[in-house]
């Protein structure tokens, strides 16, 4: 019972910091209201058409806490001790929010939950087909509650920003443990080794999502999101508005709710998240249509998520909304054609920017079964041989000729 109490006692506390209510009226499902992107993104139809299953998403941050129940059998092993804790509950946190699946509440039956309030910037909810309810009704609801989470910490100190070829390190480690899509929560500075592997990890088909604009009134270029062929997650309130313009000065990427977003936090609680949290939602997008459509691209997963989304700001694709706002129904019902090439190619890496294999860093590249030297090696003794049977011949007829 001590698990459950202690969830009882976490979701008043925010109820009662956040909401400024009464212990006595806070539920343990007052949580699953104050999230507003649910309702935002009307996930209720959304998951009726997927829910990211079959994907695997990695969250690369300060590792993520597996205890917590509303990710209880979501989490996979990470490469590394410090990838199956968490420091400061930033790595759980996006987790939740990419693949929260809640819990059963322990509340009297008949409980009423606040509902969240969403301005006119998103979409009104539309009416779902009936499905079975699911009994978990508390807690955090991921965009993608049935992928699965691949964690790995590349900054596992308490509030550290991350080194870049750490950062590089962990998206090898990523690609290695087959995530289909990598999430980035934090901008660090740019380095060879981090371009290398972003470039190395995209021309494998994984699809990295990073966070932009994340450090409102300290403006600085934030990395992976600056890179060609990373999806920028551009951080929208619930109003529709973005406070603060994308950093990266990029037209590519997506409005997504990314401001005051409620998620798992450390012990089984709670916390708030900011612009971090944009990444995760939109690799939860990501995951939703790729799992809806399982055949499709990296490339072509992008594509969807950038043409449905609804224009917002200046006409077309701006710095400030990108391509538009999330419109995550549209990208799962949407008959596009077929979409060409992606239109950035990663350039060759040089073997001075390649990242060092290690105990640590596991290695992503293949070895190349054409190889011109074995050649080398291989045509003269080819040669030698086939000289000494044309030898042979002669000499066994040559005899049978003298015996005759």
């Amino acid at each position: 019972m001590s698990g459950p109490k202690s969830l009882v006692t976490a979701a008043v506390s925010v109820a009662v910091l956040l909401l400024g209510a009464p212990a006595a009226a806070a539920e343990p499902d007052v949580v699953r209201g104050m999230q507003w992107q649910v309702t935002g993104l009307d996930l209720a139809a959304v998951h009726q058409r997927a829910t990211g299953s079959g994907v695997l998403v990695a969250v690369l941050d300060s590792g993520v806490d597996r205890s917590h129940p509303d990710l209880s059998g979501q989490v996979l092993g990470g490469p590394d001790t410090a990838s199956n804790s968490d420091v400061d509950g930033r790595g759980t946190g996006m987790a939740g929010l990419i693949a929260g699946h809640g819990h059963v509440p322990g509340t009297p039956a008949g409980a009423v939950r606040p509902s969240p309030s969403v301005s006119a910037g998103w979409p009104a909810p539309s009416a779902s087909p009936t499905a079975p309810a699911d009994p978990r009704t508390a807690g955090v609801l991921g965009v993608a509650p049935g992928a699965q989470i691949l964690p790995v910490a590349f900054a596992p100190a308490p509030s550290a920003t991350g080194d870049p070829d750490a950062l590089a390190a962990a998206i090898d480690r990523a690609v290695f443990g087959g995530a289909k899509v990598i999430c980035v929560g934090r901008g660090v500075v740019p380095s060879s080794k981090l371009q290398a592997s972003v470039e190395a990890a995209v021309a494998r088909g994984v699809l990295i999502v990073a966070a932009d604009a994340d450090r409102a009134g300290r403006p600085f270029t934030p990395w992976p999101a600056s890179y060609p062929g990373v999806l920028n997650a551009i951080p929208a309130d619930r109003s529709g508005q973005v406070p603060v313009a994308p950093l990266s000065g990029r037209t590519t990427g997506v409005a997504v709710p990314g401001v005051d977003l409620i998620t798992t936090g450390l012990g089984g609680g709670y916390r708030i998240d900011g612009g971090s949290s944009a990444a995760a939602v939109l690799a939860g997008a990501a995951a939703v249509v790729w799992s809806a459509y399982p055949k499709a691209t990296a490339a072509q997963v992008l594509q969807r998520l950038r043409s449905t989304a609804t224009d917002a700001g200046a006409p077309g694709a701006d710095s400030r909304f990108g391509a538009g706002m999330l419109n995550l129904k549209a990208a799962l019902a949407a008959n596009l054609p077929q979409e060409a090439a992606p239109s950035v190619s990663p350039s060759p890496v040089p073997p001075s920017a390649a990242p060092s294999p290690s105990a640590s860093a596991l290695p992503v590249a293949l070895a190349d079964s054409r190889d011109w030297r074995r050649w080398l090696v291989a045509l003269p003794l080819l040669l030698f041989l086939g000289a000494l049977t044309v030898w042979s011949l002669r000499s066994a007829r040559t005899r049978r000729e003298q015996a005759a």
